[in-house]
């Protein structure tokens, strides 16, 4: 779980991997995003958007795979509001060069977690 000392930049990060991880396990055919996703000088919520992917109907989704993605995809899904309820997110800033390393460790960190969470399904 992120810290309440985290930036909103950060948490950013964190959203973009739940939303990706959430995205992959309805779609075993997705790839989790690579260091492409993160070029150009969009927004958080642009990036977010980017992957195409509505937490909601990815839930649905998942649940269709049954199993051990259906029960991962819940606890990520149940994690996005932690997320959000710590405070707002940028959502009209880019992020450029300057705050492009705490979105990424945001990222890392989260993706982190969910693996060990979860290793035999993002790993």
């Amino acid at each position: 779980m992120p810290g309440e000392s985290e930036s909103q930049v950060r948490r950013s990060g964190r959203l973009f991997a739940a939303v990706a991880v959430l995205r992959f396990l309805a779609d075993p055919g997705k790839r989790l995003p690579g260091a492409d996703a993160f070029t150009g000088k969009d927004s958080p919520e642009q990036r977010i958007n980017a992957l195409k992917s509505n937490p909601y109907e990815a839930l649905l989704e998942a649940r269709k795979q049954g199993g051990a993605r259906w029960e991962a995809a819940v606890t990520v899904f149940r994690s996005i509001p932690g997320l959000l309820e710590q405070g707002p997110l940028p959502h009209t800033d880019t992020i450029g060069q300057d705050r492009l390393p705490d979105f990424i460790a945001g990222y890392d960190a989260q993706l982190a977690q969910l693996k060990e969470d979860f290793p035999t399904l993002l790993n």
